[in-house]
């Protein structure tokens, strides 16, 4: 079976998306591995599916596979790419768009032909909805390396961890980021594994950030987890309200004013093509 596609960026995070509105295909996890392979298939860290909403509310349904077949409940830049798709490719004539996906509706909308504003939703802390089978409280801590690693959890509808770093050059060592991250990702108090985001607050307006995520490892940027690691310190009233977040794909903008959550960033269609199942 033959299948279009479209591979897209958000600050180098990047996916294939796949229009699936006439239903004409149901993916399997193989499948989803072989299209993400960087070798043998298209290559990328998400791949996005464009399926019919069924809420009767969204105007898609927003199903977010990581490259090894995994299931992701929520995706950043992934949304921003995904509402250029749709409304450059025509499938909307709409401004605002709406998004279901399997934790929560997002919505979003063009502010330039690249720059796109994500409406993320509200930031959830409580522990029975990221999921986290600790007791609730402001930060929590786990026995690590004969050392204590302290970190903040919520949900942007995806689990995530927020680990604040105390130098710049920390965020270097990506073999013990790697080994914490892991560790997290593999505790049984986090049942459905982890993101995990380690920050380096640079002044009040300004962080800087490195995310290991599930299904794929380190990648150049995460919306996600950019948006959960500002609503974690602008919370511990460490950071302002609105802020911008450096990854190593570039810079998204923030803002978080105890309501809904919103992002900006780019989004870039880098070519089409066909692959074969």
């Amino acid at each position: 079976m033959k299948l279009n596609f479209s591979k897209m960026h958000g600050l180098g995070n990047d996916f294939v998306i796949i229009n699936n509105l006439q239903l004409q295909h149901s993916f399997t996890a193989a499948e989803i591995k072989f299209i993400g392979d960087r070798k043998f298939g298209v290559g990328c860290d998400q791949i996005l599916i464009i399926d019919p909403a069924s809420d009767g509310i969204s105007d898609f349904y927003y199903k977010i596979f990581n490259s090894d077949g995994s299931i992701a409940g929520q995706c950043g830049n992934g949304a921003r790419c995904f509402i250029r798709y749709v409304t450059e490719h025509g499938l909307t004539t709409k401004k605002q768009i709406k998004l279901q996906t399997t934790s929560r509706i997002i919505s979003g909308q063009l502010i330039t032909p690249e720059l796109v504003e994500v409406d993320m939703g509200v930031p959830e802390f409580r522990v029975e909805h990221i999921p986290l089978l600790m007791p609730q409280a402001a930060h929590y801590q786990l026995e690590f390396d004969l050392q204590t690693l302290k970190f903040s959890a919520l949900s942007m509808g995806n689990p995530h961890a927020v680990i604040i770093l105390s130098h710049e050059a920390q965020l270097n060592n990506a073999a013990e980021l790697s080994h914490i991250a892991q560790t997290l990702q593999h505790a049984s108090f986090f049942p459905d594994s982890v993101n995990v985001n380690f920050v380096y607050i640079v002044d009040n307006s300004l962080i800087k950030l490195r995310t290991y995520e599930r299904g794929c490892g380190f990648t150049l940027a995460c919306g996600s987890g950019a948006c959960a690691s500002a609503a974690a310190l602008i919370k511990q009233n460490l950071v302002h309200s609105t802020l911008t977040i450096q990854m190593a794909g570039g810079e998204l903008n923030v803002t978080w004013n105890e309501a809904n959550l919103l992002m900006r960033g780019a989004a870039v269609e880098v070519f089409s093509g066909t692959i074969e199942l």
